[in-house]
């Protein structure tokens, strides 16, 4: 669920529906968890249903969830709809995509409604860069046809709001590390994850730097690259979105935006701004922190942060050397390597993936 579809639910001034899909068998136009929020515009007003944010798949069937969320709306009721994809005429008039979707239409109320609340516990938690996990029935539930329960889970699964009945521990750690979006059909329970958009900063424009935010552009980071170097900042260097920042590195790491879905990787041009960004890195919170180098260069950094007074067990999570052991040599494919390292990390499997990737000065654009 993006951060665009939670704030449309939680800020929106009309009477909503959200719709989800749930649950796909076979081939069909969007994956579990793609959703659609629709509004109703005051009485009288045409139209009078209208999608606010987000999309089912389009066509036929989102008019069909639509016509379904004015319903919902009327009777206050939660609601189910299986969407079959299995025409057989290119010409006609039946969807052939084949396979299934079965979406979930949930009446939201206007912005008071106590069924935003689960949404705005979950904006909260993502303007602090925290990962949640929505849980939720999907048969129809109690006597007006709300959902039995709304759940929202924090990172390590403990309930914040509602419950969850146990013997679902590894289905939830399982989505809430790779963010997939998971029907347990036997117990007609749909689980959720919204994670907060990363955040990259780059600490380094050169070379490396430079391939870096171009590749991570494409994987959904949001890009920030800073170089003391003003003709290393330049926004001409970088895809368009990427936000570049020129001066000292500590003053740019104390003023950038640190939390739980942040990822640094610092390529700066010599070892000395390395080490200075990597101290200051230190004092901030982060998902992902890596430096660029040989495995000598860590091991002397590590002793050098440890005479500092750094908590060990904080200098252990800096990934060095970064990335993933390739056989990487161009700036491009370093930054594949990195990526893919930083990817490890935010499915949770970095456990299963060793960093080593030497890099020379060359290389770096130092």
């Amino acid at each position: 669920m993006s951060l665009e579809v939670i704030k449309a639910i939680v800020e929106g001034s009309d009477e909503l529906a959200l719709v989800t899909v749930v649950d796909v068998e076979g081939s069909a136009p969007r994956h579990p968890g793609s959703k659609m929020v629709v509004r109703r515009a005051p009485h009288g007003a045409a139209p009078a249903l209208s999608v606010l944010k987000g999309t089912v798949g389009g066509g036929k069937g989102e008019a069909r969830a639509i016509s379904l969320c004015g319903e919902c709306m009327d009777a206050r009721a939660f609601r189910t709809l299986t969407l079959e994809f299995l025409g057989n005429e290119i010409e006609g008039q039946d969807m052939i995509c084949g396979g299934t979707s079965r979406l979930i239409v949930e009446p939201l109320g206007g912005p008071q409604d106590a069924a935003r609340a689960p949404y705005r516990l979950v904006l909260e938690r993502l303007g602090r860069g925290e990962r949640s996990l929505l849980v939720k029935t999907v048969r129809t539930g109690d006597a007006d046809g709300r959902p039995a329960a709304v759940a929202v889970l924090d990172e390590s699964g403990t309930p914040l709001l509602g419950t969850l009945a146990g013997g679902h521990g590894d289905k939830v750690t399982r989505a809430l590390a790779t963010g997939t979006a998971v029907l347990l059909r036997e117990h007609d329970l749909f689980l959720d994850p919204v994670f907060p958009d990363d955040k990259l900063l780059v600490l380094g424009g050169g070379y490396v730097g430079q391939a870096v935010a171009w590749h991570a552009v494409r994987l959904g980071f949001t890009v920030t690259v800073a170089d003391d170097r003003p003709e290393f900042s330049g926004a001409g260097r970088f895809p368009e979105g990427v936000r570049t920042l020129c001066g000292a590195y500590p003053r740019i790491v104390e003023g950038f935006p640190f939390d739980a879905a942040t990822y640094v990787v610092m390529v700066t041009r010599g070892h000395l701004t390395d080490l200075e960004c990597v101290r200051a890195v230190l004092r901030k919170s982060w998902r992902y922190a890596g430096f660029i180098g040989s495995h000598r260069k860590g091991r002397l950094f590590r002793e050098q942060l440890s005479r500092d007074g750094f908590d060990p067990a904080r200098i252990d999570l800096l990934h060095s050397p970064i990335g993933l052991r390739i056989g990487a040599e161009t700036p491009d494919e370093l930054a594949v390597s990195i990526l893919a390292e930083m990817i490890t990390v935010r499915r949770n499997l970095a456990g299963q993936a060793e960093g080593a990737l030497e890099a020379s000065g060359e290389a770096r654009g130092a």
